[in-house]
């Protein structure tokens, strides 16, 4: 099964790092060594790695003794210091659970199977940021991504039909599915956003059995900077894939909101290398895709809506409610009831539906009408 998703870049960030400071560990700003830890103020905090940097992570109460390291964190509840601090807001409760299961995750971490076949203008820089990005995504879900392999196909939007025949190599049985791809991109490219486009896709599995993922930059003649949302996308492609592995192929089981709210979600969590202020910033871009109130979207992005859920409101409305499962029951829970669907019995469009009345013990729209005045109220 073949999904793309398309983005356009809609605004310039720059980063400017603070100079290092040896007596208060502020979070985010530059710390001396990976995993050395200093308490200030009542709070642990860790040197983090993000991405190419060491920062100070937020910190969690010194009182509170740290976890030990999980070489599976999806399957180790986090500390409850910062979900239940009442002084944080509920996203930042949720975010900071998903922070401390990519904190045990790093030191867990190996080199996953991941083949990059890229077009000749490709510029190194970027091959190694997507690998690094793939490998840790993988890592942060632990036995959930165990073994898994992927070829990833970067091409450039000067060259379509280039990743067009790469993809058809490596996936023969869907080349018609390729070629809808191309014209489709191409149909979407202009003299007027050709330097603001990009294309990034999970297209299944090769005929090994690799994930397939393919990620195709902007022309090379471009020179303006990539908007924060592209510090997710790798993640978010990584995520669909993880769905597809999980759902034995029949991702076309998940109801959209989960398919592209849990990709957004998760993607943009790690994709932003556990950076609260970025994270929030990629969440309000993806807000510009709002269409409607999340009640008439939470019910109508079910099952069958398919490859337009993103264009459809999944992405904004999916990840608050994904976010909202997070807030109430976890990081692993949420997970755990993912990977059940496909095994739940009754018919493909109820499965989704009786598996989160059983993991929740609520039926989905009980749910809703108890927690989207909740999220409208408080998001929107």
């Amino acid at each position: 099964m073949k999904r793309v998703t398309w983005l356009i870049a809609m605004i310039v960030v720059t980063t400017v790092g603070p100079s290092y400071s040896a007596s208060s560990p502020k979070p985010g700003t530059p710390c001396p060594k990976q995993n050395v830890t200093k308490v200030y103020k009542g709070k642990k905090h860790t040197c983090i790695k993000a991405g190419k940097k060491l920062i100070w992570d937020k910190g969690v109460r010194a009182t509170q003794p740290a976890s030990a390291p999980s070489p599976t964190p999806t399957n180790t509840t986090p500390t409850s210091s910062s979900s239940n601090d009442p002084s944080l807001s509920a996203r930042e409760q949720a975010y900071n659970l998903i922070r401390q299961a990519h904190s045990s995750s790093k030191g867990a971490s190996s080199k996953r199977e991941i083949t990059i076949v890229s077009h000749p203008t490709t510029k190194q820089a970027d091959l190694d940021e997507i690998r690094t990005r793939a490998n840790d995504a993988i890592s942060f879900f632990g036995a959930d991504a165990s073994g898994e392999r992927l070829h990833i196909i970067v091409g450039n939007m000067a060259f379509l039909s280039w990743t067009n025949q790469e993809l058809k190599k490596v996936q023969p049985a869907n080349s018609s599915g390729h070629d809808e791809w191309e014209k489709w991109v191409a149909s979407n490219v202009n003299s007027n956003n050709r330097c603001t486009a990009w294309n990034a896709g999970s297209h299944g599995f090769t005929s090994d059995g690799a994930g397939l993922i393919s990620v195709t930059f902007e022309p090379n003649d471009c020179t303006n900077r990539r908007q924060v949302v592209w510090k997710t996308t790798v993640e978010h492609e990584v995520v669909n894939h993880l769905q597809n592995r999980w759902f034995k192929g029949r991702v076309d089981l998940m109801p959209c909101w989960l398919n592209e709210g849990q990709a957004v979600y998760y993607g943009s969590a790690l994709g932003t290398a556990m950076n609260f202020t970025e994270f929030k910033e990629v969440l309000a871009w993806h807000k510009r895709f709002k269409r409607e109130d999340l009640m008439s979207a939470a019910k109508r992005l079910g099952y069958g809506i398919g490859s337009s859920c993103g264009v459809e409101g999944g992405y904004e409305a999916g990840r608050l409610l994904v976010e909202q499962l997070i807030i109430e029951f976890g990081h692993v829970s949420l997970l755990n009831y993912t990977k059940s669907i496909v095994d739940t019995p009754g018919s493909d469009s109820e499965k989704w539906k009786v598996a989160f009345e059983q993991h929740f013990k609520i039926s989905y729209d009980k749910w809703l009408e108890k927690v989207v005045p909740e999220i409208e109220k408080r998001e929107l």
